[in-house]
């Protein structure tokens, strides 16, 4: 059993893997904007739901002592650039000072396919500015992973492409080098899980 910290953990993927730690016995601090909006998480066994603001360092502090491990799953997927830096670049940084300051010593953190600070992608920019915080921090064991297109039950994505032909009756087509391995939330949650406790999958990048 373990105390794990998911930031995110009110999203798309928050949800499923905290069900799945959940089940599996550990310990969980969920802290989310409004608490009535994840009510189903309330439920669960062995966890904390609490009512924050996560981009306040002090704060990350106070939620991260005590705890054994921190994953972060937080990103957008649209606004400005402002917005972009602070949650995929600022955040990250905040979150591995925190770590640092309360003494947590496993980090897990969620970047994207594809991120590269040369990207014409502001989002792949952005990602790959966050990541390099937590792999530059030797003295965390960290990983990271870069999963692609994430899908299942309330996903975003795929949802969207499922409704496009009930909107148009024209698709618009894909450019020729379009690429994408859609990876299911279950193996998403499943890698998390594994990757908790495994010392092999500390200090590196996983794609």
């Amino acid at each position: 059993m373990a105390n794990i910290c998911i930031l995110g953990g009110g999203g798309f993927v928050g949800h499923h893997l905290a069900g799945r730690l959940a089940t599996l016995g550990h310990a969980l601090t969920v802290p989310v904007r409004r608490r009535q909006r994840v009510r189903d998480l309330l439920v669960l066994p062995d966890i904390e739901v609490v009512e924050t603001d996560i981009h306040d360092a002090d704060e990350l502090e106070r939620l991260f002592e005590g705890q054994d491990a921190v994953i972060n799953l937080v990103g957008i997927l649209h606004g400005s650039p402002a917005e972009f830096r602070r949650v995929h670049a600022e955040l990250p940084a905040k979150v591995v000072a925190a770590c640092r300051a309360s003494g947590v010593g496993r980090l897990i953190h969620m970047s994207a396919l594809g991120a590269d600070t040369g990207s014409k992608s502001l989002y792949q920019r952005t990602k790959a500015e966050g990541e390099r915080h937590v792999l530059d921090a030797n003295d965390l064991d960290a990983t990271v992973f870069r999963p692609s297109v994430i899908f299942g039950r309330r996903d975003s994505f795929i949802t969207l492409l499922a409704d496009l032909p009930k909107r148009s009756p024209v698709l618009p087509p894909a450019g020729a080098d379009a690429r994408l391995q859609p990876v299911h939330v279950a193996d998403v949650a499943r890698a998390y899980d594994l990757a908790v406790d495994d010392p092999e999958a500390r200090v590196q990048a996983v794609t």
